[in-house]
């Protein structure tokens, strides 16, 4: 293991402060089909062994049922992982998996991994709603209403040009991730720790794999930089601020003051 140099095992305390294992179950799935993509490519490269990668293979596959133990005292998942393949597999085969590859290049393949398919996610969560919104719609376009401003009735409108309005803010919400899905969709994998590795690898390969784009070319860019997560909190931010308008003029009209609209008990609770 990575710290087999150091004459000692990390205190208790320090383990505690720098331990990432509790917050690490959401990428856990993605440590493990990263490396069962890692582990082909090393194998169609003639790295390692059609054995050895079949022990590990192996190995991975039946983690995915697995409920990891947190008080192992692996300091995250990636360690915690390659320490039960190797329990597993035996050290001859399993110390393999990690070959041609550091926790830099992988932590970050499991970041964009998750966000991609959070992404995948919420932009189908959006299409249903705008499509529900555009929906309704069309049965209220003679549906007349007070618009407001500062909560002062300012001028008449149709309720369903209130709804468009919605879809169109909704839908520049689903653009947004679409443009972010692109940058954030690029393997990382192959980086190594900061300056690539000096084993024949495939990085095309795993990237094909893993279903990404393309690799980031610049093996400090792909390691060190996480403005692709900055970013999918950005457009998240947003598109929560926008949810949360809406959410907010539904709740104002569903009150007795003033009755425009009903909301479903499936989704409200009585005043204290």
């Amino acid at each position: 293991m990575y710290r087999s140099r150091l004459g000692t095992d990390l205190s208790d305390i320090t383990l505690d402060y720098v331990s990432s294992i509790n917050d690490d179950s959401e990428i856990a799935l993605y440590d493990i089909i990263g490396s069962q993509a890692h582990t082909i490519m090393l194998f169609q490269n003639n790295i390692i062994t059609k054995n050895d990668a079949k022990k590990i293979l192996s190995s991975l596959e039946d983690m995915k049922n697995e409920t990891f133990d947190t008080s192992s005292g692996a300091e995250d998942i990636h360690e915690l992982i390659e320490s039960l393949v190797i329990k597993k597999a035996g050290m001859t085969s399993g110390g393999k998996m990690h070959t041609a590859r550091s926790r830099n290049d992988q932590v970050v393949l499991d970041i964009r991994m998750k966000i991609r398919d959070d992404i995948n996610i919420i932009c189908n969560c959006l299409l249903d709603a705008i499509e529900s919104l555009v929906s309704v719609s069309k049965n209220h376009q003679k549906t007349i209403m007070p618009f407001y401003t500062h909560l002062q009735q300012a001028q008449a409108g149709l309720f369903s040009h209130y709804l468009l309005a919605q879809a169109d803010i909704l839908s520049r919400d689903f653009q947004r991730l679409f443009e972010t899905f692109k940058r954030i969709n690029q393997s990382p994998l192959g980086a190594g720790p900061i300056g690539g590795t000096s084993i024949a690898i495939d990085r095309h390969s795993t990237a094909k794999m893993l279903g990404f784009d393309g690799v980031v070319e610049n093996s400090i860019d792909a390691t060190s930089t996480r403005d692709f997560v900055a970013e999918y909190v950005a457009m998240v931010s947003i598109l929560m601020t926008n949810l949360s308008r809406i959410s907010e003029d539904f709740i104002i009209w569903s009150t007795s003051e003033f009755s425009f609209i009903e909301l479903s008990d499936e989704f409200t609770s009585p005043s204290s």
